[in-house]
């Protein structure tokens, strides 16, 4: 997907060093991973979803954690550490929904709970967390990036994962909440 000529470049790219700006580049031009959703994998999306309803944290971390390592094997990449926590940090700039490491090992970490009223969050909020910093490590693992950036094409593969792995219904509740600004304040 080339980046048309009405559409700019943030401002930020042309102070990134060369390596970066081509990881950027290529980020922005890939839409989507290469994958084929096994039922495996999608009995682990429905677990999950079911398991967030319930709103236990021990629960809600194993379910992650299988979807995760269903998602690293059927796209050939080590599996990564998830780890679920209650309430979000937050500051004024809003809450933090979940955050990538690229520590050895690489981890990622997901809060349940909002920062104000401590209510567990909307299971597809949660989930649309877990792919996003997913998509972090498959920026570097899959796609050997070199740099995970937030580009069109990084958000583009987020909802692919989506699509490709929550029914339609789901799917498109996902959709319309990041539309709405909801609670994806900040990840």
């Amino acid at each position: 997907m080339a980046r048309g000529e009405s559409e700019k470049l943030p401002a930020f790219f042309y102070r990134l060093s060369p390596a970066s700006q081509r990881a950027y580049l290529r980020s922005d031009s890939i839409g989507k991973f290469d994958l084929a959703p096994t039922p495996q994998v999608l009995r682990s999306a429905d677990l999950l979803m079911k398991t967030l309803v319930e709103g236990r944290p021990a629960a809600i971390g194993m379910a992650a954690r299988q979807l995760a390592d269903e998602l690293c094997r059927l796209l050939r990449v080590p599996p990564i550490s998830i780890e679920v926590r209650g309430v979000r940090p937050h500051d004024q700039r809003g809450e933090l929904h979940g955050i990538f490491y690229r520590t050895r090992p690489p981890r990622i970490v997901l809060w349940m709970r909002t920062a104000q009223r401590h209510q567990t969050v909307k299971p597809r909020t949660f989930i649309r967390t877990l792919f996003h910093e997913l998509g972090h490590y498959f920026d570097y693992t899959v796609l050997r990036l070199g740099d995970s950036f937030h580009t069109r094409g990084f958000f583009q593969r987020e909802s692919s994962l989506v699509r490709a792995l929550l029914p339609a219904d789901e799917a498109g509740a996902i959709r319309d909440s990041d539309q709405s600004g909801g609670d994806e304040a900040r990840r």
